[in-house]
């Protein structure tokens, strides 16, 4: 979880500015929380009053990324391990030449092709599980 503290600042801010910058803020967060305060400070000469106002935010959140649906998460780390797992065994089997010997040279370049989709493939895989955990 993390914490976000937005002090309005009438001269940034303008007219609604303030409520502007915070929904800008908490709008691709997950808001576990927001406490809203307003200080009203003055003083009294003779009659006359003046006012000062300050409003605060704090904003308790967490990052879309931090709250990743964990299953996926695990379902995709279990993806990479299974496609890993076979991209070795063709690696294996590309490397013997007596197993290649067996098969003909168009079916030798798909596989060759094939290994190289595969590795793409868990390469973004990889990808994935490395954005949702960060």
């Amino acid at each position: 979880m993390k914490v976000e503290i937005l002090d309005e600042n009438p001269e940034f801010d303008g007219a609604h500015g303030f409520e502007k910058r915070i929904n800008d803020f908490i709008k691709d967060k997950k808001v576990v929380d927001i406490k809203y305060q307003s200080n009203c400070s003055g003083f009294a000469d003779s009659g006359v009053h003046a006012t000062d106002y300050e409003r605060t935010v704090l904003i308790m959140y967490e990052d879309k990324k931090e709250t990743a649906d964990k299953p996926v998460v695990e379902r995709l780390k279990k993806e990479k391990t299974d496609l890993d797992e076979k991209i070795r065994k063709l690696k294996a089997f590309l490397n013997d030449d007596e197993k290649l010997s067996n098969i003909g040279k168009e079916q030798v370049n798909l596989l060759r092709c094939q290994l190289e989709a595969m590795e793409q493939y868990s390469d973004i895989l990889w990808a994935r599980i490395d954005d949702l955990e960060d």
